[in-house]
């Protein structure tokens, strides 16, 4: 009996070291990774059964799904970190015949996301050939169109289009202001021609077109009357008129001059750069300046008196007239030699009005006492002609 024991217990003690542990192990992890193979095979089954597609185009995505038995604009916004006030807000709307808390099972819903998983807009297939949309703007806008929803126009090209328009139009905005504040090439610009040496006396000399050709105009008609005009000084862009500012205050800072006592001294006669008619191409200087238009000068003083009854049938003004009581009361001095072609400069100080604000005004010496001193309403806007 004690053989037979033995024999068994032998037995017994052989077949279970025929099992190793790691084995064991082995066992533990197919079952783990069977299951996982089972429940993405699943997951595959159900997209698939949904027909959910995302289309990712210029960054956005949008997802194509049919709405799911029991589920409601509030779960498929709410995926999408769409807040319950605003879910709120859609579920009560009256502006179009839909009522997006009731939406039918199966029938086929888009939803558009942008870069950021953000919703920029939800459509809804009510029948086969009505979409109501819904954008998330501020405020939330509806709109119904008699198509599918693979036709419905993409928002994305809604969206991209929408900040193309933006980007331009802040482009140009930025592209005025540098323009208002002669922060631009002369000879880049499309409207600016290089003025032949036989109307001006500088080395080079730029004008707008436009203006450009009402002075010659004038200054044939002016010939007739034996009178000879010639442009003495032009369009002067930003760095032009900051080095004729740095000069100045260099000079008047060596006197020991304060900033304030300097930017008044440098004004009589010359303007703070980003704040000169001159960066505009419409405006010249006509003749000679202070000291050739002095009243003393005979001749001088016929080209002024000419100037004064003719220069407005070519559209041109003397901007800065004399100052006193009843008349001008702030800005430069009178120059009779300064005129403007008002077709252009009137839009352009129009425009200087809407869109420079001193923070623009800056990059040379003293800048930052513009607004203190009032510079734009005392000189920009202190001018004679209408």
């Amino acid at each position: 009996m004690n053989t037979h024991f033995t024999l068994i217990l032998t037995i017994i003690i052989s077949f279970l070291s025929c099992t190793p542990p790691e084995e064991k192990h082995n066992s533990v992890e197919v079952i783990k990774k069977t299951t996982l193979i089972t429940e993405e095979a699943h997951e595959n089954k159900e997209v698939q059964k949904n027909k959910d597609t995302l289309v990712k185009k210029n960054t956005n995505i949008e997802i194509i799904s049919p709405i799911k038995e029991g589920e409601t604009l509030s779960a498929i916004l709410g995926r999408h970190n769409v807040s319950q006030k605003t879910i709120l807000i859609i579920a009560e709307q009256k502006e179009v015949d839909c009522n997006f808390n009731n939406m039918q099972t199966g029938r086929e819903y888009k939803i558009s996301l942008n870069a950021d998983s953000v919703v920029i807009s939800f459509h809804y297939q009510k029948n086969s050939t009505m979409v109501y949309s819904i954008i998330f703007s501020e405020p939330l806008k509806y709109t119904s169109e008699e198509t599918t929803l693979e036709k419905v126009k993409s928002e994305n090209n809604l969206v991209n289009n929408k900040e193309e328009k933006m980007e331009e139009s802040k482009t140009k905005e930025i592209s005025r202001k540098n323009f208002l504040m002669g922060k631009f090439q002369l000879r880049d610009h499309p409207n600016f021609v290089l003025v032949d040496k036989k109307y001006h006396t500088k080395s080079e000399m730029y004008l707008q077109k436009e203006t450009l050709d009402a002075f010659v105009k004038m200054k044939e008609s002016a010939e007739k009357d034996g009178i000879k005009l010639t442009i003495v000084s032009g369009t002067r862009n930003f760095n032009s008129q900051k080095s004729i500012w740095e000069r100045k205050y260099n000079k008047y800072k060596k006197e020991g001059l304060s900033d304030k006592e300097i930017i008044r001294k440098i004004m009589i006669w010359s303007s703070m750069p980003s704040t000169s008619r001159h960066h505009w191409g419409t405006d010249i200087d006509i003749n000679g300046l202070d000291e050739y238009f002095d009243g003393k000068n005979e001749k001088s003083n016929k080209e002024y008196e000419w100037l004064v009854n003719n220069a407005p049938k070519f559209d041109f003004c003397q901007v800065y007239t004399e100052k006193g009581e009843g008349k001008r009361q702030t800005g430069y001095n009178e120059e009779k030699w300064h005129w403007s072609y008002m077709p252009l400069s009137s839009d352009y100080l129009q425009q200087y009005k809407e869109l420079i604000t001193y923070k623009d005004i800056n990059g040379f010496s003293a800048s930052e006492f513009a607004k203190e001193l009032d510079i734009i309403k005392a000189f920009v806007f202190g001018i004679g002609c209408d």
